[in-house]
């Protein structure tokens, strides 16, 4: 069942702007992020509900459905046998973006190299363009990026009270899993691995979600900077650095990839007014 009206009522008098885009645009809806169907039987997070506009809210519902359907599959074992909830997306999501399978499956030089770097046979009956690992489409790309981009602002926003600027930076490195074995970890990871942090456990109705949804933010006591590193599963994680302050994080990655060609090629702008923003 839906949010009451009583209690619409009282979360938009508490939370009264959209999350999202500022802050300047009066929320009409309420957004869950990370999406409900992500997440089996109803059981989402709880907490993880956010002041929106329609047009936050309503306008990345297809880069929802991509990215549900990517948190519930594990790159590594396309021969798991998936609910009908994931089937369902994956319907939805060839009605959508017709071009979309066909792209996702490698050819088969591709998947025999891939699987036997990553030690996965075939079951009998399958060949190996048929099992394991599938490609990372245009589309899947896109969708994690507005994914991340909402799914940072609403966390700083649940840790600090306080709406992210548009005219702060947002930065986010992210890997699937195969891209996590294959590299032997995540160097953007390694580069921030001593920095403290919050895990705080994610629940719903006293069951724990930690193995379908988890996170670690770093933030400065200013509020002004963060690191948020998130896990969905066994299927991807993402790492998304930010700042308030125009140039600030601008800056602090210039100065780490001056030191370090560790970040190169790993990281990707999604909101800055002085850096060029990736292409949705």
């Amino acid at each position: 069942m839906g949010m009451s009206k009583i209690r619409k009522q009282q979360f938009f008098a508490t939370n009264p702007n959209c999350v999202f885009c500022g802050g300047s645009t009066p929320a009409t809806t309420i957004e869950h992020c990370p999406p409900k169907a992500m997440f089996d039987n109803k059981e989402w997070p709880e907490g993880f509900e956010f002041s929106s506009c329609a047009a936050c809210n309503n306008g990345t519902s297809d880069q929802d459905l991509i990215v549900a359907w990517m948190a519930r599959v594990d790159f590594t074992d396309q021969s798991q046998t998936s609910d009908q909830r994931t089937e369902g997306l994956l319907k939805r999501m060839n009605l959508q973006h017709p071009n979309m399978l066909r792209k996702m499956l490698p050819s088969s030089i591709e998947a025999r190299g891939t699987n036997r770097l990553l030690g996965i046979t075939p079951p009998k009956g399958k060949n190996h363009t048929e099992t394991g690992v599938i490609n990372i489409t245009t589309e899947m790309t896109n969708a994690i990026q507005t994914f991340a981009k909402k799914l940072a602002k609403g966390i700083y926003f649940m840790h600090t009270r306080e709406i992210f600027p548009c005219d702060g930076c947002l930065m986010l490195g992210w890997f699937t899993n195969v891209e996590f074995i294959k590299s032997s970890g995540f160097i953007p990871f390694d580069v921030i691995k001593d920095v403290a942090g919050k895990i705080p456990p994610i629940v719903r109705n006293g069951k724990s979600l930690d193995n379908r949804f988890s996170y670690k933010l770093s933030i400065s006591a200013e509020t002004d900077l963060f690191v948020l590193q998130a896990m969905f599963g066994n299927s991807f994680g993402l790492m998304i650095f930010g700042a308030t302050q125009v140039g600030q994080l601008e800056g602090i990655i210039q100065k780490i990839r001056l030191s370090t060609d560790k970040l190169e090629g790993t990281m990707t702008v999604l909101q800055s007014t002085l850096l060029d923003v990736a292409s949705p």
